[in-house]
């Protein structure tokens, strides 16, 4: 698991508000939208090379908060949906 799966879990089963979360405040200081990060919570397919789908989650795993968030940055920028 991850950060954000942690996060995701929060944010899904409890209505944990983005802005209440710690990693939630970590994500939007870093540039991401609360659409983006609403819409990854779910897990979905994106994009994480060019023309290649993968589960965010799974491109996250593992990983501690900063280089979670660093990923994080990185995959917005392959998905344009911010």
């Amino acid at each position: 698991a991850s950060p954000f799966e942690g996060f995701a879990e929060r944010n899904n089963w409890l209505s944990a508000p983005v802005a209440e979360d710690v990693f939630g405040k970590a994500m939007v200081g870093a540039g991401l939208a609360e659409s983006l990060i609403k819409t990854w919570s779910v897990d979905p397919q994106v994009n994480i090379e060019k023309d290649k789908l993968g589960s965010v989650f799974d491109q996250l795993e593992d990983m501690d908060a900063q280089a979670c968030l660093e990923k994080l940055v990185e995959l917005s920028k392959l998905n344009f949906l911010e």
